[in-house]
């Protein structure tokens, strides 16, 4: 057979092979794996593969060094071997997409010159627990888009760090810097303190500190403008959380066992449309009385917010069918449901009778809640739900059912990795959720029909991420009350008019640089939670009554 139209050559444990004149002619070669060759020590000098794209040598533990054997080389594989060094002269690889140098425990040193691989898409260090120092960076590596960097030794800050276009990046230490990251894991990275300034990661969407000794955040957190997501589990230490970004829609505090305070208001608060919002502190026992009722209230008051920015454009809301499901959901350990929920049931179901005129023009929705007894139960699952189906029944016969989500929890993918919970203790789960299809189907029918009493009727219970229902998991108690727009008169709107002009003309211009919008921030709430609800539902069940 000709040497030269030979595409692919598998080995194993081929020290002989690689020694040999042949493979030393094979120019058309582009793929050769000595995968597992636990006898290879060295790669000769003098061999040149022209063609080379693909060079696999995981798990070569003997192999101390290697040449560059080809200037083409796409893809090379080092990961689980011996090296010492990265070679300077890895410069010349200019067509080099993937660099896998994973748990190279005797790796000490890289090159100076990394930023000249232009190619590089992705750089795999997790592992190298001898690799003490990170070039600096001084030109824009654009192509880069996953640097893993997890379980090394490296603590020393570089200078600078240009990958503009970087997506994913796990590191195993507390301050690094870099510029422009989506989604950045720090998961069990031993972080005692995070850097006051967060301005590097202004761009970052996702942020994983789970399983640290973080005992509090800096309050320069809330200018990550564009954070979506922050997973805290398990830190264990962290015992207060400041004001959080406006635009997080996803809080997981899930066993942060010291935690007994939050910000008031929780996050910035704007009056403008956003996505729903979910906030989890399960397990996190020292919450006060008091913290319990500052996250209600700010989920409620978002809640309206956002019901009456839907409110106002209901007609294109309803033409592009979209619901929002729910607007924002808690979920904290306790067994009581809050006093103003007007319809209350011990067990998983509600039976009850709405007056006339209670799907008035300023309806938006329904807040649902649920006590949650958890048997010993330890979720395996990647998601888990409360669910309610609700039946709304009018005298003429007209019914209308749907699914209402109170909350719950998905696993994020990635670094962060799963970690089964293990819950023992009852918990409460509250939802705010708009129902404008209710609405809209009340006036769909007539006159007559939207004036009359209606049964209505709502059924909990828990799933998984199959929408299996789960023997573990019971709801003992529910409760459900009618959610409605807040008057232009309400203090707490006009608040946000009025009273923090400074503070939403910052938000608007760092709004207008990052994102092109702007909005309007609400500001803290003089009164207590409850005593809005009382003084609110009092107004409401007067008006129904008259």
């Amino acid at each position: 057979m000709d040497a030269r139209n030979i595409e692919r050559l598998n080995a194993e444990c081929c020290t002989s092979l690689i020694k040999c004149s042949s493979i030393r002619q094979m120019d058309s070669l582009v793929y050769l794996n000595f995968r597992e060759c636990k006898s290879l020590k060295s790669i000769p000098q003098g061999i040149s593969l022209k063609s080379l794209k693909s060079l696999i040598l995981s798990g070569c533990s003997k192999l101390r060094t290697f040449p560059i054997i080809s200037e083409n080389i796409e893809s090379l594989y080092l990961d689980g071997t011996g090296i010492r060094r990265v070679p300077e002269s890895v410069d010349s690889l200019q067509y080099l997409a993937v660099l896998n140098l994973k748990k190279c425990c005797s790796l000490t040193h890289l090159p100076s010159n990394l930023c000249k691989l232009k190619s590089l898409r992705e750089l795999i260090l997790s592992g190298c627990s001898n690799l003490e120092c990170f070039p600096d960076i001084d030109e824009d590596m654009e192509y880069l888009e996953i640097l893993l960097m997890d379980e090394t030794a490296i603590k020393q800050i570089p200078r600078s760090m240009s990958m503009s276009n970087l997506k994913l990046f796990t590191f195993g230490g507390s301050k690094f810097r870099i510029q422009q990251v989506w989604k950045l894991y720090l998961t069990d990275c031993n972080i005692h303190k995070f850097p006051n300034n967060f301005s590097c990661l202004s761009s970052v969407h996702s942020l994983c500190l789970s399983r640290n000794d973080l005992e509090y955040l800096p309050e320069s957190i809330k200018k990550l403008h564009h954070l979506k997501s922050l997973d805290l589990k398990h830190c264990r230490k962290l015992n207060s959380l400041p004001m959080l970004p406006s635009n997080l829609q996803y809080l997981d505090a899930h066993d942060c066992a010291s935690l007994e305070t939050v910000a008031k208001p929780m996050t910035h608060l704007v009056v403008a449309e956003r996505v729903q919002s979910t906030f989890i502190f399960t397990d996190c026992f020292k919450l006060n009385q008091e913290t319990q009722e500052n996250i209600v209230a700010h989920a409620q008051l978002k809640s309206q917010i956002l019901a009456n920015a839907c409110l106002k454009r209901n007609n294109k809301v309803q033409s592009q069918g979209l619901i929002y499901e729910p607007l924002v959901s808690v979920s904290f350990p306790g067994n009581d449901l809050p006093l103003w929920f007007r319809h209350q049931r011990m067990g998983s179901s509600i039976e009850t009778h709405l007056p006339p005129h209670w799907c008035d023009n300023k309806f938006m929705g329904l807040s649902l809640c649920v006590v949650v007894s958890f048997k010993d139960c330890e979720d395996q699952s990647n998601r888990f739900s409360v669910i309610c189906k609700c039946k709304f029944k009018s005298e003429s016969g007209d019914c209308i059912r749907f699914i209402c989500t109170l909350g719950g929890w998905t696993e994020p993918c990635g670094s962060c990795g799963h970690q089964s919970r293990k819950i023992v203790s009852d918990h409460v789960f509250l939802s705010y959720n708009n129902s404008f299809h209710v609405k809209k189907c009340r006036e769909e029918s007539n006159e007559h029909n939207r004036c009359c009493n209606t049964a209505a009727s709502f059924k909990f219970f828990v799933s998984d991420d199959n929408k299996r229902k789960l023997g573990s998991c019971e709801v003992v108690k529910c409760g459900m009350s009618l959610l409605y727009a807040p008057d232009e008169i309400d203090y707490r709107l006009q608040e946000t008019l009025e009273n923090n002009l400074n503070e939403v003309i910052s938000i608007k211009e760092a709004n207008q640089h990052e994102n092109g919008s702007g909005e309007a921030v609400l500001p803290k709430r003089r009164h207590s939670f409850l005593k809005d609800e009382e003084i609110t539902n009092g107004k409401r069940i007067k008006e129904v009554n008259n």
